[in-house]
Formats: structure tokens, sequence, C-alpha cells
């Protein structure tokens, strides 16, 4: 049995046959799925799915990549007497395992103007009041890093170094180098890697997994995006999780049971589900 880590299903792309998608993935041998939120709306839109279906459970959080947008005004409440509308009541609601996604995304995406000196200030700002509510709430954080890992892994390592405010959780997509691993590793985070891995131009990344103890290694597919072969550019969902861990299998020498059950045993002590 797999747990997809990363899944989703609260995005527009499932809006039409979410149900069968999940009938897929029960049949594909998925037992759980975690949903994360990218905004405070697709937040609530996981908690909403996962009362819904009892395999699905929500994370919820602000993707870096909507720090400018006004819905994240919402979460500068006071944390003691929370809104409503805020970030740490969703994130105290039945089924919410976690505050994701959440992190650093220095990328310039398309039709997007570059990041500014004073964009990576407000996505830092951004961050650390999200690991703070995952602190209060004592809920792992599912991070999403891109092409901002040494300023990631600083920010982590303050929080790390002091017993109070240490945070466990997971490096969702991992797309650092051997160095950042290593450093991923050291702060006691686990390793979350997708469909992209199967990729034939993706050898890095693949080495990537090969240097990840299995006891560190989480499973995901980030459906909709990143389908593994031979569903590169379709659209993903939970029920090729398994061709990930068939990939894994092959790539480390390790059989396919000690994958699922090594993954599954990570999955379940993380997020305590």
């Amino acid at each position: 049995m797999y747990t997809d880590t990363h899944c989703h299903l609260n995005f527009k792309a499932f809006n039409k046959d979410l149900k069968e998608v999940i009938d897929r993935a029960k049949k594909s041998g998925v037992e759980k799925i975690i949903i994360p939120g990218a905004k405070l709306d697709s937040s609530r839109s996981a908690v909403e799915i996962a009362s819904q279906y009892e395999m699905c459970f929500a994370a919820v959080g602000i993707h870096p990549h909507h720090t400018t947008e006004s819905d994240t005004s919402l979460l500068y409440i006071n944390v003691v007497k929370p809104d409503e509308n805020s970030l740490l009541n969703l994130a105290n609601k039945p089924k919410v395992v976690a505050i994701g996604e959440i992190g650093l995304d220095y990328y310039t995406y398309k039709n997007y103007p570059p990041i500014t000196i004073n964009g990576k200030k407000r996505q830092k700002e951004l961050l650390i009041l999200q690991l703070k509510i995952a602190l209060a709430c004592q809920k792992p954080v599912i991070l999403h890093c891109r092409e901002a890992h040494d300023d990631m892994l600083e920010l982590l390592t303050d929080f790390q170094e002091k017993p109070e405010t240490r945070l466990r959780g997971v490096f969702h997509c991992f797309g650092g180098d051997k160095n950042h691993l290593k450093k991923v590793l050291d702060l006691g985070f686990l390793v979350g890697f997708d469909g992209n891995i199967t990729y034939e131009d993706n050898q890095k990344l693949q080495e990537m997994v090969i240097q990840t103890p299995l006891e560190r290694l989480l499973l995901e597919t980030d459906a909709p995006y990143l389908a593994p072969v031979p569903y590169r550019r379709q659209r993903n969902e939970p029920s090729y999780l398994s061709l990930i861990a068939v990939f894994i299998s092959n790539l480390t020498g390790n059989s396919l049971k000690k994958i699922t059950g090594k993954t599954q045993k990570n999955a379940e002590s993380l997020f305590s589900i």
C-alpha cells in the first residue's frame, strides 16, 4: 500500500472527476492521500475534500508564489485569537496533518517578472510566520523550495538549532544538489520525490534519490503536475504513484516491498496518519 504525501486534488484539474480519480487511486494501491493548500482558498478546499473522503487528509498553507496576493493579509491576525478565515484556524480543523505547502521560490515563471530583493524578503517573512504557526499547532511542514536552497537552509538552520523551535517536515519535490541534500538530512527533514525522477534527462535528480536513505524518503505525485513516464506531459494523478515506487526500486536496487514498506512507515510517522 502507498501514501501519496503530496497531491493537489483541490486544484481545478480534478473538478470534473474527483471521485473517479480517488477510486482509481484506491485500485492502484494508494491507501492515503495528503492534499496541500497553495492559498487560503485551496487550503479550505483541501480541508473540505478531506472531510468527504476517508482516505484523504489536508495540509494548509500559502505557497511562496502567492506571497503578494491580497488574501495573505489574513494570516497576520493575532495567533492567540485567530479569525475564522486565518490559516491558524484552518490548521486546527479535523484531518489537517501539516502546514504546507510553504517555502521559498525564486524561479521566474512565464508571464511573471523576476523575483526582486523585496520579493525575496516578503517570501521569507511569510515562511517564518507559517513555520511559527506549525510550531504553535505542533504539526509538520511541507516545504517547497525552487532555486532558493541556500536561503531556505540558512533560515531553517536558525529554527533547528533550538529545541523549542525545532521543526519536523519534508522537502517536497526535492530539486537541490548533493550539498543541499546533505544539509536537508542533517537538519532532520525527510525528502519527497515525484514523477520527474523518471525523466531520462533528470539523471542528477536520480542520483539524489540514490543518496537519500530509505528512512528519510517519501513518495508523492504532486498531481496534477509532473506525471511519470509514460504519462509525461499529461495530467498526473495519484494512481500513478506506484510507477514512481517501481522506478525507485529499480534505481536503488531495493525490492518494491521494501520501498513500499519504508515510505509508508515514514509517511505514517511524520504525519501521524
